[in-house]
């Protein structure tokens, strides 16, 4: 559910604003509302910058480290039983590090789980186009 709200900039802050839409092609109320959830999420989570690897896809990474999918995906393949220290000890990060990207990950499950499997996903589909040449060469 979208909820209208009225929102006054100072006009600088407008007119950077409207540069940014101009340049980008995005609209002023969807880079204000991610600019917002970015923000409250950050409130909760100090820790944590956004960072945009690809053109249009906002990830959470680690102020001083990796972004979280990755430490979730370490996680995630630790399997039952699994530490904070043998994680650290695994990525080479700092268990104050693994901390915070759970922190972050626990408190944004959707956001994460999503990534992880559209990181899968494109894993699975890069290793079959992979396979696909290979099987080229065996060709006579």
């Amino acid at each position: 559910m979208v909820v209208p709200t009225n929102v006054r900039l100072p006009e600088g802050v407008d007119q950077g604003l409207a540069a940014y839409v101009t340049r980008t092609g995005a609209t002023k109320s969807s880079v204000i509302s991610v600019a917002v959830g970015e923000w409250l999420r950050l409130q909760g989570h100090p820790r944590i910058r956004f960072v945009e690897p690809v053109p249009g896809e906002r990830r959470a990474a680690l102020v001083d480290g990796p972004q979280v999918w990755t430490v979730a995906e370490a996680w995630l393949q630790h399997g039952e039983g699994r530490t904070v220290d043998q994680v650290a000890e695994s990525t080479g990060l700092r268990t104050d590090q693994v901390e915070a990207a759970l922190a972050y990950w626990a408190d944004n499950r959707d956001e994460i789980d999503a990534l992880v499997v559209r990181v899968h996903t494109a894993q699975e589909e890069a290793f079959a186009a992979w396979q696909r040449r290979r099987d080229l060469d065996a060709l006579p």
